[in-house]
């Protein structure tokens, strides 16, 4: 009988699962190596941490993506995996896994390419500096699901109901005075590169804002990871403009409807929706 975690397969590449519970099943598993690893090879450790300096990075460029798995202690790793546990969860509810899938990577690398930036130009940092963590793709999917949804309410503690869009400014704010103060700057920088590609991603898929090349680069790195060759793109999207014809086709779910069930969600919440809109809602996102 296989292992569950929350009534999924520990396994996280099983693909019925939820993106949220594979994110936290490898990042959790990553870290759990990585201490191990730390014991006998630190070096190794090192070679996954991403250094902006230009002089260092040339050496592994690769520890722009595999940083974001690793994490510096226990507390560092669970604050993470609640906060994209929670907030992540609402956001796949709604619009399916892919949305939380490049929010977390693309935030992740996005936070990291800032840090460097700001490293190699005005010295934030030192020339020393390393950086772990998951925080830059999780400030994404935080100001992402509170882009898409600012009204949809939580219960703070369990008592106190909050909109998305507060808990998302708030986060934004202490990251904006930790990257003024003197310690760990390049994390909190991090998070705010998350937070802009959350914000553009967001306003991305909604069709408002356009950036050229990023549905293409996902599906790219989705075949190369899935080892599938290359098909027509007809994938679904939520509020993204797509013809409309192929729309309905893949889903039999006009844009019309999403648009209707997503300004419902802002208006009333996603608890106010029927079980037929929460459906359409979740094949569109599929």
């Amino acid at each position: 009988m296989a292992m569950t975690f929350l009534g999924a397969d520990l396994n996280p590449f099983n693909r019925q699962n939820p993106a949220v519970v594979n994110l936290v099943i490898i990042c959790s598993g990553v870290w759990i190596f990585t201490a191990l690893l730390g014991l006998f090879w630190p070096s190794g450790v090192g070679a996954l941490m991403f250094m902006p300096h230009l002089h260092f990075f040339a050496f592994q460029p690769w520890s722009v993506f595999t940083y974001i798995f690793l994490h510096a202690g226990f507390w560092h790793l669970l604050t993470n995996m609640l906060w994209l546990f929670f907030i992540g969860s609402i956001l796949e509810d709604m619009t399916g896994k892919k949305h939380v899938w490049r929010l977390f990577i693309g935030g992740g690398i996005a936070g990291a390419l800032l840090f460097m930036l700001l490293n190699n130009t005005l010295g934030i940092g030192g020339e020393m500096a390393r950086m772990v963590g998951a925080s830059g793709g999780v400030t994404a999917v935080i100001v992402g699901t509170a882009v898409m949804f600012p009204s949809y309410r939580v219960m703070l503690f369990g008592i106190l109901p909050i909109e998305l869009r507060w808990i998302a400014v708030f986060r934004v704010v202490l990251d904006l005075l930790g990257a003024s103060g003197p310690i760990n700057q390049g994390g909190y920088i991090c998070h705010l590169g998350g937070a802009a590609f959350g914000l553009l991603y967001m306003m991305h898929t909604k069709g408002t804002w356009h950036i050229p090349g990023v549905d293409t680069l996902a599906d790219f790195i989705k075949r190369l990871f899935s080892g599938k060759k290359s098909k027509p793109m007809r994938s679904a999207r939520v509020s993204i403009n797509q013809d409309r014809s192929s729309f309905s086709q893949k889903t039999s779910v006009t844009q019309e409807e999403i648009d209707r069930i997503l300004d419902k969600i802002n208006e009333t919440g996603y608890d106010s929706l029927t079980k037929q809109e929460k459906d359409k809602l979740f094949k569109a996102g599929e």
